[in-house]
């Protein structure tokens, strides 16, 4: 395995300029220990304060291990891992399997605690996704997604039963002096996914996201854990039967791509130029096995192979002119991906390329790929200045393969919705969490207005009250000063003398009626108006209460007028209608009306003769 001595130059100039890691205290302990023989799922935890925060864990499941890396943020966009773990996984467990799911449980359990404190974050394989790089017109938000479907649509057809789709805004681009919006779509099979989601969910540990490999490593560079800033670089990752290699401007995943050439080519051309050399008859023939292993030696102290190996002899330089042409294969690939990038992104120059490999990465493949590029290249190793923690299970801080295989596991731990592609939260939900969002909100709104109404409504009501009982006191104050409250017989009392009063008034009105009524015509008539003949009807008398002392007896009181209107004859009916008019809005007379009324001569002129009929109000006449 590489140590940290044998780091590349360009890689130290990388440890110089990135910012310092803050420090955090050591979460391994020592009775933390790897998986055992014989206790296939009972796995050591860890310390119990780090399980009390809120954290995010990126789970890496390989062909051998699980590795898995738990972060926490302390706020400012800065991170901190709590601690990380590579566990093997048991030997001939399918990923479907029952036994495989157990020991994902135990293995969760021991590193994360409890579910409730962790958001776990998962890979699918890159090669099941389509990425689709488009631009599309500046629009409103809410026709983005629209635009996004029938380009990709177009672009790429797909059954929406079958695959689900996403994307993700990056920015706004200048197209031939066009302003448009650059957007990552992407598409994934969706039956994948719920597998995956529901393995995790049968285990009572459910996803909070799934994303791939070119998301997890772009996590790194936005979240400035490794400081690329603005600068355009690639990542090149070398797997055992094809690479990948992917290209990020501004932390913005901008190009990815395939290559079907990875380690096996290499371990090909190996084995062929092994097996000539061998030139004795029983001679056995290298295998893929052993000619991996040779391979891995190259990024190793081992420099030698034991004499019984095969390859014994060889050094380094000699098993490195075999790869060779393997590896110069590669490269071409990477520059026929470099020429296909910089038409399309002419004022992104690719500055450097971080390299990895599934396995231990030698510095001579290193520096032969840059010296092919021309450009600067780093082993991609994210931990090389993480020193506050250490894996309990093997010592990476040593050893630059394992800390480079926690990569993947790093990337996802520090996955969070609002940067991270989410293959299990496409823009459709996110649209409905919106809009569910903005329901609360109104609905919230709508709760504390009525809140603040009932409050305002219960300090008027309080200060009503207020008044009242201060109005209800000064009345209590002023029947006090009034001395002691009267008693029944005394208010039976003075009912019987206002009876008694009362009756007085209605005799003194009967008495003086013909008197009052003529009084009230005298001052209602005017001065051109002659009453000629006054009549008053007494009307029928109304009957007391039978069985009672003899009530005084109520008349309806009628009179008729005569008069005359003198002037002039297109004065006679405005001064009739005056008249009227005043005599209604006398308190003594009601319903009055004109029976008659004609012109007819008078002296040397005319007059207008008339008659009318009036009721005199009955609380006149009691």
């Amino acid at each position: 395995m590489a140590r940290q001595s044998e780091i590349t130059s360009t890689q130290k100039l990388l440890r110089v300029i990135r910012k310092r890691r803050f420090e955090g205290p050591a979460v391994s302990d020592s009775n933390d220990l790897p998986l055992k023989k014989g206790i296939r799922f009972k796995l050591p935890t860890p310390h119990l304060t780090t399980l009390q925060k809120l954290s995010t864990v990126g789970i890496d499941i390989g062909h051998d291990y699980l590795r898995t890396v738990r972060i926490t943020e302390k706020g400012h966009g800065n991170h901190q891992i709590l601690d990380r773990r590579r566990l093997a996984i048991p030997p001939d467990t399918p990923a479907d399997g029952s036994e495989f799911a157990a020991f994902l449980k135990s293995a969760l359990g021991s590193v994360c605690g409890s579910p409730k404190q962790s958001r776990l974050w998962a890979l699918m394989p890159s090669d099941k996704v389509d990425l689709h790089h488009i631009t599309i017109p500046k629009v409103a938000n809410k026709l983005i997604g629209n635009i996004v479907y029938w380009t990709v649509k177009k672009e790429s057809p797909f059954n929406e039963k079958e695959m689900i789709l996403d994307f993700e805004v990056q920015g706004e681009v200048i197209v031939e002096g066009v302003t448009k919006l650059a957007v990552l779509a992407y598409t994934a099979p969706r039956q994948e996914i719920e597998d995956l989601k529901n393995l995790f969910s049968r285990i009572g540990w459910p996803l909070t996201g799934i994303t791939i490999a070119p998301f997890s490593l772009q996590n790194l560079f936005r979240t400035q854990w490794i400081p690329v800033f603005d600068l355009t670089i690639a990542s090149l990752y070398i797997d055992n039967d094809s690479s990948r290699i992917d290209i990020y401007a501004g932390g913005n995943l901008v190009m990815t791509r395939g290559i079907k050439a990875g380690l096996k080519s290499m371990i090909d051309a190996l084995i062929e130029g092994i097996n000539e050399r061998e030139t004795t008859a029983d001679a056995q023939p290298l295998t893929s096995e052993q000619g991996r292993d040779i391979i891995r030696r190259l990024g190793s102290d081992e420099s030698t192979l034991r004499e019984t190996e095969v390859g014994f002899g060889l050094g380094k330089e000699t098993i490195f002119q075999m790869i060779e042409p393997a590896m110069e294969r590669l490269v071409r690939q990477v520059e026929r991906t470099f020429e296909h990038f910089h038409p399309a992104k002419p004022d992104n120059r690719i500055e450097r390329i971080f390299i990895s490999d599934a396995m231990s990465i030698s510095p001579s493949i290193v520096d032969y790929i840059a010296a092919q590029l021309g450009m600067a290249s780093a082993v991609l190793d994210p931990l090389v200045d993480e020193e506050s923690t250490t894996c309990p299970d093997v010592d990476d801080l040593h050893l630059v393969s394992e800390r480079i295989a926690f990569g993947q596991a790093l990337g996802l731990a520090l996955s969070d919705n609002e940067r991270t592609p989410n293959l299990i939260l496409t823009y459709k939900d996110k649209e409905r969490e919106a809009s569910i969002k903005r329901i609360n909100r109104v609905v919230f709104a709508g709760f504390i207005a009525a809140v603040m109404i009932c409050a305002a409504a219960f300090a008027y009501q309080g200060y009503v009250i207020g008044n009242k009982k201060a109005a209800l006191a000064g009345i209590r104050s002023q029947l006090d000063q009034l001395g002691p409250s009267v008693d029944r017989n005394q208010i039976l009392a003075l009912v019987a003398k206002l009876k008694q009063k009362n009756e007085l008034s209605k005799v003194y009105a009967e008495r003086y009626m013909g008197l009052i009524l003529i009084s009230e015509l005298a001052s209602l008539t005017p001065s051109h108006i002659r009453l000629t003949d006054l009549k008053i009807s007494l009307g029928q008398p109304t009957a007391g209460d039978a069985g009672k002392k003899e009530a005084p007896k109520a008349q309806a009181v009628e009179l008729t007028l005569e008069g005359l209107i003198l002037g002039e004859r297109a004065m006679f009916e405005t001064s009739l209608a005056a008249f009227t008019l005043a005599l209604e809005a006398s308190p003594l007379f009601k319903q009055v009306t004109v029976q008659k009324n004609g012109v007819e001569p008078y002296v040397k002129g005319e007059t207008l003769h008339f008659t009318l009929s009036l009721k005199v109000e009955e609380q006149a006449h009691g």
